[in-house]
């Protein structure tokens, strides 16, 4: 996996976060980036979501949900500790993507996992405009100082979405950091 980073922000009050459990939503020109419902899930979002090629980018065995499955484990995300965040084009509304954090209050830390509908072609452009208001919501009212990424070095649509921005900043190769859906181990 490839470490990432996104570089510290000074600590915020507790005064400053968010209300416990409060729903993500940002508006910007392109898109809106909000907290996932449980009746966002449709048939086409539950295929994407069990799509082999998006479950090889996160290292995933097949999921096999099914649309009441997947709305179920939507709505177990409780916007404090755990983060579903869906991208959504305007105005058609069309889910682009999602983020998904999972926050250590105790140091202050998020690990962000990102996947992206695997039959539409999704650029930087679109993980930027959602993703520095969503880093500002995040620093700023969720008490977040630190966010991480470990990008498994066959995820290459992600890792060129990453790599060479300075949104992100690669600290290291972590060598054989992970078990494969096969058991050996991963970069």
């Amino acid at each position: 996996t490839g470490g990432f980073r996104i570089p510290l922000h000074g600590a915020q009050p507790a005064a400053m976060q968010a209300a416990t459990g409060a729903r993500v939503h940002i508006d910007t020109p392109h898109l809106v980036t909000r907290s996932l419902l449980a009746s966002d899930v449709t048939p086409e979002f539950a295929m994407w979501f069990n799509d082999a090629q998006m479950l090889q980018g996160l290292n995933l065995a097949p999921l096999n949900f099914s649309v009441d499955g997947l709305r179920a484990f939507v709505a177990s995300f409780d916007n404090v500790q755990h983060f579903l965040i869906g991208i959504f084009s305007k105005p058609q509304g069309r889910l682009l993507g999602f983020y998904n954090f999972s926050v250590a209050p105790q140091h202050r830390v998020a690990t962000l996992t990102l996947g992206a509908d695997p039959q539409i072609k999704i650029g930087r452009e679109v993980f930027w405009e959602s993703w520095f208001p969503l880093c500002d919501e995040m620093f700023d009212h969720r008490g977040i100082d630190k966010i991480t990424s470990r990008v498994l070095t066959t995820n290459r649509k992600l890792l060129f979405a990453l790599i060479d921005t300075e949104h992100f900043v690669y600290e290291a190769t972590l060598k054989q950091e992970i078990a494969g859906k096969d058991g050996k181990r991963l970069d």
